[in-house]
């Protein structure tokens, strides 16, 4: 059976697979040294998720800034495209903070390519992670 019986390749199913709905994924379930330690809890995230946090073959990390503002989830600086800051307010939930580190990576993938950073890839980035996580795809 190639890809095209599976709806790949020409097939017929292929956008009602990709586009079916899904479940929930359920939380993680928060341990000590996720509480104790932001960056480690992003990085969970991040694997759970698949989220590749490669840009040009360099690895781009996660740091916990707590003076973000609230409101400000996250925030990757064009001076310095391999870190991406996390704040407080990326921890509402692990949606939220899945989200934010697809959102802010497709910001630093923007400015290490040598480009401008526009918010609607970005935003698009994200809340396809995020439809995906709460079951909508």
């Amino acid at each position: 059976m190639g890809a095209g019986y599976h709806g790949g390749f020409g097939g017929t199913l292929g956008s009602e697979e990709r586009n079916r709905i899904g479940k929930p994924v359920p939380p993680t379930e928060r341990d000590y040294e996720m509480a104790l330690n932001p960056a480690y809890h992003a990085s969970v995230i991040s694997k759970k998720y698949g989220i590749n946090l490669k840009g040009s073959g360099k690895t781009i990390s996660i740091v916990f800034n707590p003076n973000l503002p609230p409101g400000n989830p996250g925030k990757t600086r064009k001076s310095n495209p391999y870190v991406i800051e996390i704040g407080p307010s990326a921890f509402y939930s692990e949606t939220e903070l899945a989200n934010t580190i697809a959102h802010e990576l497709n910001h630093a993938r923007d400015y290490i390519r040598g480009g401008n950073a526009p918010e609607d890839p970005a935003y698009d980035s994200g809340d396809a992670l995020e439809d995906y996580i709460r079951g909508r795809r």
